[in-house]
This record gives structure tokens, C-alpha cells and sequence, in this order.
């Protein structure tokens, strides 16, 4: 696996105005497209109403189906939604995991800005010129990176095509065992 550039952020958008301006500034790079989808899950995981918003923004258009619980009469569509609710809704830890210095031992706690975030790709992740490119993210809570497959839409932005391993479970966070006994 090849190291890509990493993606540093200095902080979580707090509205979908917010989202689209560090989305048009990340995002120009498939790494970015990835971080976006990330950023619309932590956004999902605060705010339902927000993140489905940040979520119809940061997927391929192929992934939307059209619809009142979204961006602009798009969706996420909804075996995603319930994949995504299902997986990170009350585990948070599994998003964090993403971040660089958030790692089990220290219970997946954010560290001070920036935020960064580590890829790779490897000789079977296609071309990015021809607008679909598979590239690995690292998680300290899992054993290997994880593949996300982004596409480049027509206005040059990269959004998230396939990312079901990016809910996948990772290592528990480790706490500590108080003995008060």
C-alpha cells in the first residue's frame, strides 16, 4: 500500500452551511470526499435532522434516492440510513476511531485540533483521473485499513460511493476498572 496525504481539519462543521464550504475545500481530492462522508456521520450521530442533510451532500448521487429527510429533496437512501443508525448511532468510538490519536486505550477520546485523517491506496484501487478511485482509511481500532471507494462528481467533487466498512465495529475502548471495594 501506497501512503496518501493526509487531511487535517481544524474543526467538526456545526451547520450544513458550514459542511458545503469545508466540503468545497476538501473534497477536490477523493481523501477529502472521504473525510466529508465522515464528518455527515459524526453529523448524524449529534443531530439526525443535520446529518441527514451533511449525508445527502457527501454521497455519490447514485446513492440518494429523492425524498423530504435530506438535502435540497435528496436522501440518503434508506437501507443506508438504517445501516448507518444501526452501527454508530450509540458507538460513536467507531467514527472517532478515524481520527488520528483516538485510539482504544484512551477511549477513543478526540485529540486537540487539527483532526487528522490517514490513507493509503494500493495497486487495485483504479485511476483517479478516470473519477473512481478505492482508497484506505486507517482506524486505530481496527487490524487494517479500511477501503471506501469515492466518485468525482461533474463540478470536480469527490463524495462517497461505497463506505459500508466505515460502520463496521472496531475495538472496544478501553476503560478503566475502578476497585472500590
Amino acid at each position: 500500500m501506497a501512503v496518501l496525504e493526509p487531511v487535517e481539519i481544524d474543526q467538526f462543521p456545526q451547520s450544513v452551511e458550514a459542511f458545503i464550504e469545508l466540503r468545497d475545500q476538501v473534497a477536490q481530492e477523493p481523501q477529502g470526499g472521504v473525510v466529508m462522508m465522515l464528518l455527515a456521520m459524526f453529523a448524524y450521530a449529534d443531530d439526525e435532522d443535520v446529518g441527514r442533510q451533511c449525508l445527502a451532500i457527501a454521497v455519490d448521487r447514485e446513492r440518494l434516492s429523492e425524498g423530504p429527510k435530506g438535502y435540497e429533496g435528496w436522501q440518503l437512501r434508506a437501507s443506508d440510513i438504517w445501516l448507518l443508525h444501526s452501527q454508530v448511532k450509540d458507538k460513536a468510538y467507531v467514527l472517532k476511531s478515524y481520527v488520528k490519536g483516538a485510539v482504544p486505550e484512551n477511549g477513543y477520546q478526540l485529540p486537540e485540533p487539527p483532526y487528522v485523517f490517514e490513507f493509503s491506496d494500493n495497486p487495485h484501487s483504479g485511476d483517479p483521473a478516470m473519477g473512481t478511485y478505492k482508497i484506505f482509511i486507517t482506524s486505530s481500532g481496527a487490524s487494517s485499513p479500511r477501503p471506501v471507494t469515492v466518485k468525482r462528481n461533474d463540478q470536480g467533487v469527490w463524495k462517497a460511493y461505497e463506505w459500508s466498512t466505515l460502520v463496521v465495529g472496531v475495538k472496544e475502548p478501553e476503560q478503566e476498572n475502578a476497585d472500590d471495594l
